[in-house]
């Protein structure tokens, strides 16, 4: 295996000079040969599961550049991608929330996020699988063609009510203006041309400040915008798009930046996806370490006050931290599992260190992407990993990382002891796995909160 901290190592993995699958007698790409993160129990009060459709770019996975070149570009990425099967291949981001019948459910439990330019050959591949076919409703994170562009092919469920007569589609009234100008007989059925033959779609502009409810009845079901920053409109003005939380699940695929206030309604979450274009930064996406900073330094509710913590000083418990960060929205340049073999890693060490050593607090560290400090100042630094490609710690902490003997993510009484030693450290880090195209999270069921 690699040293995880070496740079050029990752470098090649990830399509930066090699022009075929580096170490040829390791079998990446292999999901019967790499060992997936163990995941924590989940539970939900209405979600029973969540379907990935898609973990990619716009651009998706393989890369049309890559799969024309005689070497593949040197991607090791996109040579993998080609293969069926591959954890590599990737559409447009895209999740499906499978949620709990109801008796007088009548509109399906799944609802949507995004309906991009992949959507429909995924939901042909996935929905079958999960045995998905109504949807409840379609939620719209903002209007990029990669969230938009498959709202066209809705019509493939409303076309004669061969599945349902109509499709709820929520959206804010920036996307609806965008939306309306690139498709106006989805929105205005008397532009429709030739045959006529178009999705019957109904359109609710939602507040991006207020949370709202899709469904009737006890079938309802209660979603909370969780507005980010995106990039740029004309290179100056931010953009603004939309992640959601439903119960403890909290979806954030295309940001930049996310203010204090979408942070605070995140905390508490069970489940956070996001978004990690790549190692190095994006004018309008988190890099790796922007994402790993965000769930290292995301503070527990305010309310939270076991162990004596109060709102305004929080308490050590982990028992409100996430359970669980899963990534997406990668580019070619990211290898599944060597990737995720770094995040293993990188978790490893920063527990590890903490628990032999008890990071010391500075005032100098400065605040992580979700507004807690910055801990791990000394033994983790996120512009250096940026700048050469790698998710890397330094010192004893890198020493701890490469590490697996009685590793959290095993079995056995050594891994227990592990995780009940993480479980005391200052600071928790929730298991961090890397999404897949047909990856998915189940939730056992838990009672609402009166």
């Amino acid at each position: 295996m690699f040293p995880v901290s070496a740079p050029d190592e990752l470098r090649k993995m990830n399509g930066h000079g090699t022009t075929s699958l580096p170490n040829g007698g390791r079998p990446w790409g292999d999901p019967v040969k790499h060992r997936d993160p163990k995941l924590p129990l989940l539970e939900s009060s209405w979600l029973r599961k969540v379907v990935f459709l898609g973990t990619g770019t716009s651009g998706q996975v393989p890369a049309i550049h890559c799969v024309t070149s005689p070497d593949f570009g040197g991607c090791a990425t996109c040579a993998d991608a080609v293969r069926p099967g591959s954890r590599n291949h990737r559409g447009c981001t895209s999740v499906a929330l499978v949620g709990r019948h109801s008796h007088d459910d009548d509109d399906g439990s799944t609802i949507l996020i995004d309906c991009g330019k992949t959507f429909y050959s995924s939901a042909l591949v996935h929905f079958p699988r999960n045995g998905i076919r109504r949807l409840k409703a379609v939620l719209l994170t903002h209007a990029h063609a990669d969230a938009i562009l498959g709202l066209d092919d809705l019509r493939a469920w409303t076309m004669g009510s061969v599945v349902q007569p109509f499709v709820d589609i929520y959206l804010t009234e920036q996307c609806m203006q965008t939306v309306q100008g690139m498709f106006p007989y989805l929105v205005d059925r008397s532009k429709s041309t030739g045959g006529g033959d178009v999705g019957t779609l109904r359109w609710h502009i939602i507040d991006p400040d207020r949370p709202f409810w899709v469904g009737t009845g006890r079938s309802k079901v209660e979603i909370q915008p969780l507005p980010v920053l995106h990039g740029f409109v004309n290179r100056k003005d931010p953009f603004w798009t939309l992640g959601f939380r439903i119960d403890g699940f909290s979806y954030v695929s295309d940001t930049h930046s996310i203010p204090e206030t979408t942070t605070q309604i995140m905390a508490g979450s069970e489940v956070i996806v996001m978004d990690a274009l790549k190692m190095d930064r994006h004018s309008s996406h988190f890099s790796f370490s922007q994402a790993l900073s965000f769930l290292a330094s995301l503070p527990p509710p305010p309310s939270s006050t076991a162990d004596g913590g109060t709102a305004s000083s929080p308490p050590r418990s982990n028992a409100r931290l996430p359970k669980l960060g899963i990534l997406t929205d990668f580019t070619h340049r990211i290898e599944h599992f060597a990737t995720q073999e770094l995040l293993d890693a990188w978790r490893r060490g920063l527990m590890d260190w903490q628990v032999q050593q008890a990071p010391a607090p500075s005032e100098r560290a400065g605040k992580g992407e979700a507004g807690g400090p910055r801990w791990w100042d000394g033994v983790w630094d996120e512009a250096d990993c940026e700048r050469r490609l790698t998710i890397a710690l330094k010192g004893e902490a890198d020493k701890l990382s490469r590490d697996t003997h009685g590793s959290g993510d095993g079995d056995g009484d050594g891994a227990a002891d592990r995780e009940a030693a993480w479980r005391a450290a200052p600071h928790w880090i929730p298991p961090v796995a890397m999404s897949w195209d047909g990856m998915v999270i189940e939730f056992q069921q838990t009672r609402k909160e009166p």
